[in-house]
């Protein structure tokens, strides 16, 4: 069992978002939509808003889940059963390395 945001419900956020920041409502249609929302969610240094992507926020949330399960195994919530998306799983163990040292730490099975 995950604990994962539904991509319904970001979808549905994502409107509201974007009726908000276009329109100050709850909807905007397409007419209304003046810059494209991937330049929107960019940083402020490449042109963009700043806001958030949600998807990417997500990800980075998984990836901070599977940090601490790696760096905290003996802290009661780290046996929790988050399900991380296979994506967010890849990136990590390429951004990650281990170091065996003398193997106290290393579980082989």
């Amino acid at each position: 069992m995950g604990y994962d945001f539904p991509v319904w419900a970001q979808r549905a956020l994502e409107k509201v978002r974007r009726g908000y920041l276009w329109r100050g409502q709850k909807e905007a249609k397409g007419g209304h939509c003046l810059v494209a929302w991937d330049v929107v969610c960019c940083p402020h240094e490449l042109g963009g808003l700043g806001t958030s992507n949600l998807k990417i926020m997500g990800w980075a949330l998984h990836m901070c889940w599977l940090w601490l399960q790696k760096t905290e195994p003996h802290r009661p919530w780290s046996s929790l059963p988050i399900q991380v998306p296979y994506e967010a799983q890849q990136f990590f163990a390429m951004a990650v390395t281990s170091e065996v040292g003398n193997g106290a730490h290393m579980l082989y099975w």
